[in-house]
């Protein structure tokens, strides 16, 4: 069952999570997952995961100095949102403004949210997920013909 009230509010926290990000307010952002070692970090590179909190904090805290900072983003297709009282996924592509060694850019990812609400009420990510399509994973091209792609 589909509980709009539900999503929205994990949605306004994962919306606090990405200014967080973009202030580089490392406390705001670690503030966004749960404390617990189910959280589970698909980052979009160059690591694989991060596994635990404790490991998601270390690489925020190195963000915060890093040559690299998201200054932006925007929804493009999406939020869609399914949940219940206690756990929601957020998915959807978003365009990340950033700057890297003082270069402006924009990078297209694919993202997956998983949040769990506490017993106070407040949302906690568990599960992110940031990706790209590669290019031919299989080498069979696109076998989704032109006239049947969504």
């Amino acid at each position: 069952m589909f509980h709009e009230a539900e999503c929205r509010s994990a949605l306004s926290a994962l919306e606090a999570f990405m200014v967080a990000i973009e202030a580089r307010e490392i406390p705001g952002v670690l503030n966004g997952y749960e404390q617990s070692e189910e959280v589970y970090v698909f980052i979009e590179g160059p690591r694989w995961a991060s596994h635990g909190y404790e490991n998601v904090a270390r690489g925020w805290s190195a963000y915060q100095t890093s040559p690299m900072g998201v200054t932006g983003h925007r929804w493009i297709e999406g939020p869609e949102m399914i949940g219940n009282e206690s756990l929601v996924s957020i998915q959807g592509i978003l365009d990340l403004d950033y700057q890297a060694h003082g270069k402006a850019d924009m990078l297209r990812l694919r993202f997956t949210w998983v949040l769990r609400k506490d017993e106070t009420g407040k949302w906690g990510i568990v599960h992110e997920h940031a990706s790209q399509p590669l290019p031919d994973p299989y080498g069979a091209g696109d076998w989704v013909t032109p006239a049947s792609k969504s």
